[in-house]
């Protein structure tokens, strides 16, 4: 092959595989900007359909947040169990919604971990457990054996 073929041939592999970085790259910027941090405008509700006392309503306790597929948690709601002392709460804020800022680069699951308190009645209840992909604004409904928890992402960034 002739010095100018092989010089031709390395300008194409390299301009190859520039562009191929440089879509990789704009790959990353697309997703960042489709589900950046930021400000996560929300609400939650929680179920417990096997709830038997006084109001019929639970008393939630455990944590909700989102998350970057790391280590990184933002938690959106939070409350320990304080036995007879636990309040009811079936929805996170009682009306509308709340904001909570979430530093973060990209937003990537919704998790809940909710029990619900049931002391003197029988064993605590467990309204959800998990994690869902985070898709952008929408409902994510997260299951337990008892119940479940629904948070709505209103709108991010």
């Amino acid at each position: 092959m002739s010095t100018g073929r092989r010089v031709a041939f390395a300008s194409a592999a390299l301009l190859l595989a520039g562009a191929v970085s440089a879509g990789s790259a704009q790959a990353r910027s697309a997703a960042q900007a489709r589900y950046p941090g930021g400000l996560v405008t929300y609400s939650i509700e929680f179920s417990n359909p096997k709830e038997k006392d006084d109001n019929n309503l639970p008393e939630p306790y455990g944590k909700v947040y989102v998350t970057d597929g790391g280590l990184r948690q933002t938690t959106l709601w939070e409350h320990p169990d304080l036995d007879i002392n636990t309040p009811t709460v079936p929805r996170y804020p009682e009306a509308d919604y709340t904001h909570r800022y979430a530093d973060h680069l990209l937003l990537t699951e919704v998790c809940a971990f909710v029990g619900e308190d049931d002391t003197g009645y029988n064993a605590d209840d467990v309204l959800a457990q998990g994690c869902e992909p985070f898709h952008g604004p929408g409902a994510y409904t997260i299951p337990g054996p008892d119940g479940e928890v629904t948070i709505t992402v209103y709108h991010v960034g």
